[in-house]
């Protein structure tokens, strides 16, 4: 079953949710804040990109936890969404690539 954010912006498969619950240990609901994040960044995810375009994104959620998404963008309704297909925390490398790019803003 799909479920749209409070806020109307994203969307998710409720069992890929519960999947990414147990494994990353952060919810959907609380991964699209990082959208918020005025310093959002967002990359062209080539490598899973072979029958959609898919992105992956690095941003802060209410200064407290730096995440990243992977997803796509779906047209519903007359609006489109971003579809959330995975969230986590940042590896080494893409923590080092996000705060070189936060760094290039001070």
């Amino acid at each position: 079953m799909t479920v749209i954010s409070k806020d109307g912006n994203c969307e998710w498969d409720e069992e890929k949710d519960l999947i990414n619950r147990k494994k990353h240990h952060i919810s959907f609901e609380l991964a699209s804040k990082v959208f918020y994040d005025p310093l959002f960044l967002e990359i062209e995810d080539e490598s899973h990109s072979q029958e959609e375009l898919r992105y992956q994104g690095f941003g802060n959620i209410n200064g407290i936890a730096i995440i990243t998404v992977f997803y796509t963008e779906r047209a519903a309704d007359g609006k489109t969404r971003r579809r959330l297909i995975s969230a986590r925390a940042l590896g080494p490398k893409e923590k080092e690539e996000y705060e070189k790019y936060i760094r290039s803003f001070f």
